[in-house]
């Protein structure tokens, strides 16, 4: 008996008391996303019943994520001996990936066109004024590219193929770096071949390269300050080009500010508890700030660039008091006034959508008056915060079904990975002019990627990303690994539970699946020689 403990210490690596208390907040993540995700469940069962099943998750989680990490880490550690690198190596992976994805581009050239990109066409082309909806510094980059094809080409339809071109080099460049940086790693083969199927051939990131946009810039951004941000840069001489990393999250989306802050200020407090106050990171940070700020504030209205309306930042509070209004809340006649001075309270039932929060907005834009929100912000803040204290249930309840999809793993509609994505019909004369391959070669390539589709809503979600991507965290917790690789994707997902409009929608959360080989290579990767 002795010898066979001894025997399974040695395998298993039996875990301390700090280990067995760092998995807990972990734990308390699965048990909530699962008993949160299935909601309407909750409510057939007594409360007896529901305890049960919080008690089963937490014990069954707590087992699973415990046996997970002493498995893992009870494995032969293989000491990884980095490779020299070439940089024709790093070309090579990128050309390999602008390769693969050059069959999409031919396939659907000049790329898919939806109605955000139509929009901001219209702003390129002086159609319709400059906003920030869609952030103006994506829209000053398709610009550029967009009119320069257009001047090579002759045409819009040159001007998009140019841009959707550029775009898929630099998802390419981009794959094609961490690829080389893998390699150079020390990486095992297997599993560089692995993550060289995940970025090149895998059709989800040959599709989102073609799809005229900011996702696919915004993710190259976020997984370089990523990295930048683990391998701690700014306090390594290479401050300037964390800066522009950051910068650029923060112009390329709206929620970017929001990410890079949350990431900046925790690495400033890892970096000051493990000694002195880290200046240039500090530095680094409040320099890309500045420049945000600026860049917002006088650069825009020097451009004459409209900002996003009052309600387009309003998806929670407005979700919120509307599912206490219309579910069973409490509210006061003069609470219900006050909504009622914004929308028709007695027809905004008629467009609630508790997970899909457009159709409400549209109706304010379109019937409402959301100015009586900007001109009494506090009042309105007051009534969201009355109202939640005397109706937390349906605050919850609006909350679980508005992020459902990015941390739940059974959500209640299909997810269209790309397949939301096509030529809309728009008035630059920009058709689908299919390059070398025949119309048969089309519709096979058309069910292939629906095929793929399927399968992917068969195996895989958002909320998988999520339960991944919290378990590679707590692996890293368990060893006391440096974790930083993670924060700017939690700071994603955390804007995306603060503001998303769409409860299930990809390409939102799309670093978080562009990042896996990164984190996980970060996670579950050797140590270095």
């Amino acid at each position: 008996m002795e010898r066979i403990r001894a025997l399974i210490e040695s395998k298993l690596h039996m875990p301390q008391r700090r280990q067995l208390l760092v998995l807990i907040p972990f734990v308390l993540f699965y048990c909530a996303a699962a008993i949160l995700g299935q909601l309407e469940k909750a409510r057939t069962l007594g409360a007896l019943k529901n305890l049960a099943r919080i008690f089963l998750w937490f014990a069954g989680s707590y087992g699973v994520l415990l046996i997970l990490c002493m498995v893992i880490s009870g494995r032969k550690e293989r000491v990884r001996t980095r490779r020299e690198g070439r940089r024709y190596l790093y070309v090579l992976f990128a050309l390999l990936c602008l390769l693969c994805y050059m069959p999409y581009f031919l396939m659907y050239f000049p790329g898919w066109l939806n109605n955000d990109a139509v929009w901001q066409i219209e702003q390129i082309l002086g159609q319709a004024p400059g906003s920030n909806h869609h952030p103006y510094f994506h829209t000053l980059i398709m610009k550029g590219l967009f009119m320069a094809g257009s001047h090579l080409s002759g045409t819009y339809t040159g001007g998009a193929a140019f841009y959707t071109f550029c775009q898929m080099a630099v998802m390419a460049f981009t794959f094609g770096f961490f690829l080389y940086w893998l390699y150079r790693r020390g990486t095992r083969m297997v599993w560089l071949a692995a993550a060289f199927l995940f970025y090149a051939v895998l059709p989800v990131n040959g599709m989102m390269s073609i799809c005229m946009g900011k996702d696919a810039f915004f993710t190259a951004a976020l997984l370089v300050f990523a990295w930048m941000t683990a391998e701690h840069w700014p306090d390594a001489g290479e401050g300037a080009a964390w800066f522009l990393a950051g910068l650029l999250v923060c112009l390329l989306r709206s929620n970017g500010i929001f990410i890079f802050l949350g990431t900046a200020l925790v690495l400033v407090l890892v970096k000051r508890r493990r000694g002195r106050f880290p200046v240039r990171t500090a530095a680094c940070a409040a320099a890309v700030l500045v420049c945000y700020m600026v860049w917002q504030g006088p650069v825009l209205r020097a451009l004459h660039v409209e900002q996003p309306d009052t309600i387009e930042s309003l998806t929670m509070p407005v979700q919120h008091i509307l599912c206490a209004y219309l579910k069973g809340g409490h509210l006061t006649e003069e609470e219900i006034a006050m909504i009622d001075r914004v929308v028709p309270a007695d027809q905004v039932g008629e467009y609630y959508n508790p997970w899909f929060f457009d159709i409400v907005k549209n109706y304010i834009r379109e019937e409402g008056d959301q100015q009586v929100i900007a001109d009494h912000k506090w009042d309105y803040f007051r009534l969201w915060l009355r109202v939640g204290l005397r109706n937390p249930f349906q605050y919850l309840v609006a909350q679980a079904r508005q992020t459902a999809g990015y941390w739940a793993m059974d959500v209640k509609d299909y997810e269209y990975i790309y397949g939301e994505y096509y030529m809309v019909d728009n008035p630059f004369g920009i058709t689908t002019q299919r390059q070398l391959f025949t119309y048969d070669n089309e519709l096979a390539m058309h069910d292939f990627l629906m095929g793929f589709q399927d399968l992917y809503n068969k195996v895989w979600s958002l909320g998988l990303n999520t339960w991944l991507m919290v378990f590679g965290m707590a692996y890293m917790a368990y060893n006391r690994k440096n974790g930083m690789i993670y924060v700017p994707f939690v700071m994603l997902l955390v804007t995306l539970l603060l503001a998303t409009p769409v409860y299930n929608e990809f390409r939102y959360a799309y670093g978080v699946f562009a990042a896996f080989p990164l984190l996980f290579a970060y996670s579950f990767g050797g140590e270095e020689r």
